[in-house]
């Protein structure tokens, strides 16, 4: 089926905006074909449309290497029963744009997953600013180029985006560590799929029945057994009643993955499979922006 509709969080200039035009350079040199982009205000709206559409892709981040799981994406995907295709690595970089100077800013527009990428050097160098969250990275420009002189205004925003305005005062690469990247995940609408584990990884949803001294030793004893890596696991609020967790988990695909997952689905748990992936081709290795 042709992919004709991707989704991103927006507006236009976004590093979710940046990896979706990765991902139809992708189709474009495989299929000969380009998705129509469309932008949405948040990332659980972008998942909930390719949700609906068996013919649309939604790329969202999943995971900073600053700041760990980007919550938004992961506890949705189940929800919508989306499956992971591809997942692709960017460089993250930050420019902080300022009308007055730095100990004078009053108010910062920001992301809040900027925050938390650039709180460094927000304590340090902006100690009277009160933070006005935003909805994307770009709105945080488009929200300090509007505003009056008299908010004394600054903005955290991607290091390559050109503002509606010239800024008085930039500061380049605000970001708490050099190497700042983020991983995005490509997903499609679920329905009929086995998955395909000759591909380089699987995420995995597991769903205890109830807890119980050594549950997540039974669990993790079945991926060593068949000589499983995992690359990275997370617990979260299972949301159904208080103090009840799930665990996230993605592995790296060996010729005894499947036997792994029929083993793991005999004991006291659900599992969802959330995808049999691998690297973009030309997005698995780091890709900068800039």
């Amino acid at each position: 089926m042709p992919i004709d509709q991707l989704y991103a969080l927006g507006p236009e200039g976004t590093y979710s905006d940046y990896a979706a035009r990765r991902f139809n350079e992708f189709l474009f040199r495989t299929e000969s074909t380009a998705a129509a982009i469309t932008y949405t205000r948040s990332i659980p709206e972008a998942l909930e449309l390719a949700s609906q559409n068996p013919n649309a892709r939604t790329i969202a981040p999943i995971e900073n290497s600053e700041t760990g799981t980007v919550v938004a994406t992961q506890d949705h995907l189940a929800k919508y029963d989306l499956i992971i295709e591809w997942e692709l690595n960017l460089r993250i970089r930050f420019t902080l744009l300022a009308d007055v100077p730095l100990g004078e800013v009053a108010r910062l527009y920001v992301h809040p997953v900027a925050l938390e990428q650039c709180n460094a050097f927000v304590s340090k160098r902006l100690p009277s600013a009160e933070t006005a969250f935003t909805r994307s990275n770009v709105d945080s420009a488009v929200r300090w180029a509007a505003a009056a002189p008299e908010e004394k205004a600054a903005s955290i925003v991607p290091s390559d985006y050109a503002p509606a305005r010239a800024a008085p005062i930039q500061v380049s690469n605000v970001q708490n560590d050099e190497r700042n990247t983020t991983r995005f995940v490509v997903v499609r609408a679920g329905g009929p799929w086995k998955g395909d584990f000759s591909r380089t990884k699987t995420s995995l949803l597991i769903e205890p029945a109830a807890d119980r001294p050594g549950l997540l030793f039974e669990i993790l004893s079945v991926f060593k057994k068949y000589d499983i890596n995992l690359c990275r696991i997370e617990s979260r609020p299972a949301r159904t009643h208080p103090w009840a967790y799930v665990f996230y988990l993605d592995i790296t695909n060996n010729a005894a993955t499947e036997d792994a997952l029929r083993e793991l689905a005999a004991g006291q748990w659900k599992i969802t499979l959330l995808g049999t992936f691998d690297a973009l081709p030309d997005g698995g290795a780091l890709l900068d922006k800039m």
